[in-house]
C-alpha cells in the first residue's frame, strides 16, 4: 500500500467518524461535551491507577534543592534566594513553602503571564502602516496580575472578563474588560463589513477555545469539518459580539473628563486646519514647481535643495516605472528637459479634470442621508465615515503609465516636485497666517489639562442586533438572520438580554468544559503537559487525555474547591506526582517516553520570561516593582519581563526568539524550540554582557557562583575548574558562561 493510499484510508477513517459523532444525540456526542462525573480519590491514587495498568511505578521524591528550585520557579518565576534555599534546605517542610509563595506578590506576576498567552494581550494594533498604541492597555494585565494574586474565583474572573459591566460591584471587575477591549481591532484593514466580521471571529474564537476548549470559530464559513458545531450555531454566537460596542471607563471625575475632551477637540480642529494649509501650499508649490522642470534636469538655477538632490538621484539610473524619460536618457539636452517638463504639466491637468469628475460621480452615487448604525473602535475611529468615504464607487483613472508619472511627481513626502519644509517658501502673510496657526496650536496644547487614566473596555451597543449567516463567510454576501444564542450542542441557551453577554457568561462557566479546560491549563503549567495535550481542543481533532478519571478528578475538585485557583494549585504541587523526580527510567523510557501517564516530573527550560527574570535576580539588579505602566524591554528596564510593552504590530525580537508567542491570535501553549540563534544571544547580547559584570561583581569565590546560580555547592571538579578560569579570565566572563549553563536555564 503506498503513501497515497494510506492518506486517503485516513481520511475516509476521519469522515466516517465525524459523521457518526454528528448523529449523536447531543449529550452522547463526545466525551468532553458531558457533565462531570462525580470522581473520588486523590491526584496520586489515580495517577498510579494509570501507571498499575502500563506495570509501572512513579518515580521518587526529588531531592529538596531540586524541590525548592522548582516550587520557586513554578510559583513564582524567580529563583530561590541564597537565604531562601538555605532556609528550605534546613527545614525542608513543602506544605510551608507552598503557602508562602502562594502568598506572594510575585505569584500573580507568573500565573499572569500564562493567562496573558490565552488572552493574547497586546498594547497596540495594525493601523495602516503604523501601530495604534492602547495607553492604557497594561491596566488589563493588572487586573489579572491582581485577581490571580487575591485568587479569585475562576468563575467570576471568567464572567469579569466577558461581562464585567454587567455584574454587580462592577468596579471591580470592569479591568477584566480588556480582554476584548483591547482587540485585536482592524481598523481600516479592509472594508468596513470584512473588518467587524473579523474581529467578530476573534472574539468567538477566544471565548471558545480560550474558555471552552473548543474551535467553534472553523465553523465561520460553512459548519464544522469534525465537530458538531453548525455555521448557524457560529453566527449566533457572533451576534453577541456585533451587540457589543467598544468603550473606555474613565478613572477620573467627569468634569475633568469632559475638560480634556473638549481641548482635545479644539487640539485636533487646530491640527487639522494647520495641514490642510500645508498641504494647499505644497500642492500649488509644487504646480509652480512644474515650471522649473526643465532647470531642475539640466542642474541650472537656484531651487530648493532637497529637491535638487532627489532629481539628481532621480535621473543618476534609468526609470523603469514609465517609459516617458526615454527623450531626455537619449540626448540629455534642454529641449528634452523642456519636453518632459510639458508632459508633467499635461498629465497634472488631466489628474485634475478626472478628479474633478470623479469627485462628481462620487456625489451622485452616494446613497442618500440616513441613520447609520455606529462602531466606533478606540481613538474614536469611526468604522464607517474614517474608511476612505466612496472608495467602493467606481471611478475614472489615468492611464497606468501616466499614472505612476503623476505619483512620482506629485504624491507623497518623497515626491519628485512636492518640498520638505514649506516653510522656507512661505512669506508675507502666508507666513504669518502659519506661524499664528502654530502659536495657536502650542498654547492650547501647553495649557491642556493631562490626559486622564482609562480603562479599555466594552458595553452594551446601544442597538443590540442579529446579524444575518455570511455564506460561505462573506460578509458581503448575508443569508438569514440568526438568533443570538450558545452552541447548541453545549445546550444552546438564548442569548437574547441586551446584547446577550451576561449570558454568555454565565453559560459558559455552567459547561464542564470551563473546568476541565482550566485545570488542565494548571495541570500542564505545573507538570509540563496538559493531561489533555491538545489545551484549546477538546473537540473530534483534539487529543483524549491520557488518563480520563485523573481529568475528572481535577475538574471537580477545581468547583468543589469554589474555583480558587490557588487551592487547585497547592494540591497539585503537593501531591508526589508534582514532587516526583525527573530522572528516566528504563521500564519508562520503554513504555511511556513521552511521560503521558506522568511517571515522573518534566525537564523543563525556562519560559522567556523566567530565563530574564532569573537572570536579572542572581545579577542582583531585578527591579520587583509590582504594577505600572509598561516599558520597552531593553537593557536599561530591569523590571519583570510580564511588564514589558508587548506589540502586536511588532513583537519583541528577544520574546520571540525564546517562543514568547504572538499576542494576535489566543495560544494555547508555547513551542519549545532550540536553536543556534539562542545559544548566540548568551553569547554576544549586551543584556547578558551587562548581566554578567554586574553578577561578577557578586562573585567572591567559586562557591559563592554557584550558590547565587544553581542553589548547591560546587563539585571538587567544578571548583578546581572554575577557580582555573578565574586566574586566566575575569568573573564577569566566568559569570557569563554560568548564566548560559543549562543546569541554570533549566528546571527539574
Amino acid at each position: 500500500m503506498d503513501c497515497a493510499q494510506v492518506e486517503w484510508g485516513v481520511r475516509w477513517f476521519l469522515l466516517i467518524l465525524a459523521a457518526s459523532a454528528f448523529a449523536q444525540p447531543a449529550a452522547k456526542l463526545w466525551w468532553s461535551f458531558t457533565p462531570l462525573r462525580p470522581v473520588t480519590g486523590s491526584i496520586d491514587g489515580h495517577v498510579r491507577a494509570g501507571l498499575v495498568k502500563k506495570q509501572l511505578v512513579p518515580n521518587p521524591r526529588a531531592d529538596a534543592r531540586t524541590l525548592s528550585r522548582r516550587l520557586h520557579f513554578d510559583l513564582t518565576g524567580l529563583p530561590p534566594t541564597e537565604a531562601e534555599a538555605q532556609l528550605f534546605l534546613a527545614d525542608p517542610n513543602v506544605e510551608k513553602l507552598v503557602d508562602r509563595l502562594l502568598a506572594s506578590r510575585q505569584f500573580g506576576e507568573r500565573w499572569a503571564r500564562h493567562w496573558l498567552d490565552v488572552a493574547r494581550y497586546g498594547e497596540d494594533d495594525f493601523h495602516g502602516t503604523a501601530p495604534h498604541p492602547y495607553a492604557n492597555a497594561w491596566r488589563y494585565r493588572d487586573w489579572v496580575v491582581g485577581a490571580l494574586n487575591d485568587d479569585m474565583p475562576y468563575d467570576v474572573f471568567v464572567k469579569a472578563q466577558i461581562a464585567g459591566d454587567l455584574l454587580p460591584n462592577r468596579e471591580r471587575y470592569l479591568g477584566g474588560l480588556g480582554l476584548f477591549g483591547l482587540g485585536p481591532w482592524y481598523y481600516g484593514i479592509s472594508q468596513p463589513p470584512q473588518a467587524r466580521a473579523d474581529e467578530r471571529h476573534d472574539r468567538v474564537d477566544m471565548v471558545t477555545r480560550g474558555f471552552l476548549g473548543i474551535t467553534a470559530a472553523c465553523a465561520r464559513c460553512h459548519d464544522h469539518k469534525y465537530d458538531p458545531i453548525s455555521q448557524r450555531d457560529y453566527y449566533a454566537l457572533a451576534g453577541v459580539f456585533a451587540s457589543t460596542a467598544y468603550k473606555e471607563y474613565p478613572l477620573a471625575a467627569a468634569a475633568e473628563v469632559d475638560r480634556y475632551q473638549a481641548r482635545q477637540k479644539k487640539i485636533a480642529a487646530q491640527e487639522k486646519t494647520i495641514a490642510a494649509f500645508v498641504e494647499k501650499q505644497r500642492e500649488q508649490l509644487a504646480e509652480i514647481l512644474s515650471f522649473r522642470i526643465a532647470d531642475l534636469m539640466m542642474g541650472t538655477g537656484a531651487v530648493d535643495a532637497d529637491l535638487t538632490k532627489r532629481w539628481q538621484a532621480y535621473l543618476a539610473k534609468p526609470d523603469e516605472d514609465q517609459p516617458f524619460r526615454a527623450g531626455w536618457d537619449k540626448t540629455r539636452d534642454r529641449a528634452a528637459a523642456e519636453a518632459f517638463g510639458a508632459l508633467v504639466r499635461q498629465v497634472a491637468e488631466e489628474k485634475r479634470a478626472l478628479d474633478a469628475e470623479n469627485a462628481k460621480l462620487v456625489a451622485k452615487a452616494a446613497p442618500p442621508p440616513t441613520k447609520r448604525r455606529k462602531e466606533i473602535l478606540p481613538g474614536n475611529y469611526d468604522s464607517e465615515a474614517d474608511f476612505n468615504p466612496g472608495a467602493d464607487i467606481p471611478t475614472e483613472s489615468l492611464e497606468r503609465d501616466r499614472y505612476t508619472l503623476w505619483r512620482k511627481m506629485f504624491s507623497g513626502d518623497t515626491a519628485l516636485l512636492r518640498v520638505s519644509k514649506i516653510d522656507d517658501h512661505l512669506s508675507g502673510e502666508w507666513k504669518r497666517h502659519l506661524d499664528t496657526l502654530r502659536a495657536e496650536l502650542a498654547s492650547l496644547k501647553k495649557t491642556s489639562p493631562a490626559a486622564y487614566p482609562f480603562l479599555h473596555g466594552v458595553a452594551e451597543h446601544e442597538e443590540p442586533i442579529d446579524i444575518e449567516l455570511n455564506l460561505r463567510g462573506n460578509p458581503e454576501r448575508l443569508g438569514p438572520k440568526i438568533p443570538r444564542q450558545f452552541l447548541t450542542a453545549l445546550g444552546g441557551a438564548a442569548l437574547g438580554q441586551g446584547s446577550g453577554r451576561l449570558q454568555l457568561a454565565e453559560a459558559v462557566v455552567a459547561h464542564p468544559l470551563a473546568a476541565r479546560v482550566m485545570a488542565n491549563r494548571i495541570w500542564e503549567h505545573l507538570l509540563g503537559h496538559g493531561v489533555v495535550r491538545t489545551p484549546s481542543n477538546y473537540g473530534l481533532m483534539g487529543e483524549r487525555p491520557a488518563n480520563p478519571e485523573l481529568l475528572e478528578y481535577l475538574a471537580a475538585r477545581f468547583v468543589a474547591l469554589q474555583w480558587s485557583p490557588k487551592a487547585l494549585i497547592r494540591e497539585i504541587v503537593l501531591s508526589e506526582t508534582y514532587q516526583a523526580s525527573s530522572a528516566n527510567t528504563g521500564a519508562g523510557e520503554k513504555v511511556d517516553p513521552s511521560n503521558r501517564l506522568f511517571w515522573r516530573a518534566e525537564r523543563r527550560r525556562m519560559d522567556a520570561e523566567s530565563m530574564r527574570d532569573a537572570i536579572l535576580a542572581v545579577s542582583g539588579e531585578l527591579d520587583c516593582t509590582v504594577g505600572g505602566e509598561s516599558a520597552e524591554l531593553d537593557d536599561r528596564n530591569l523590571r519583570r519581563t510580564v511588564y514589558a510593552r508587548v506589540g502586536r504590530y511588532q513583537q519583541n525580537e528577544t520574546l520571540a526568539l525564546f517562543d514568547v508567542p504572538s499576542s494576535s491570535a489566543s495560544a494555547e501553549h508555547r513551542a519549545a524550540t532550540n536553536v543556534p540563534l539562542q545559544r548566540l544571544y548568551f553569547l554576544n547580547s549586551d543584556f547578558i554582557k551587562r548581566r554578567a559584570k554586574a553578577l561578577g561583581g557578586r562573585i567572591t569565590s567559586v562557591e559563592r557562583a554557584y550558590e547565587l546560580l544553581f542553589q548547591r555547592a560546587p563539585s571538587a571538579r567544578e571548583k578546581e575548574r572554575g577557580e582555573q578560569f578565574l586566574r586566566e579570565a575575569s568573573k564577569a566572563e566566568y559569570a557569563q558562561v554560568l548564566l548560559s549553563a543549562n543546569e541554570f536555564l533549566y528546571v527539574d
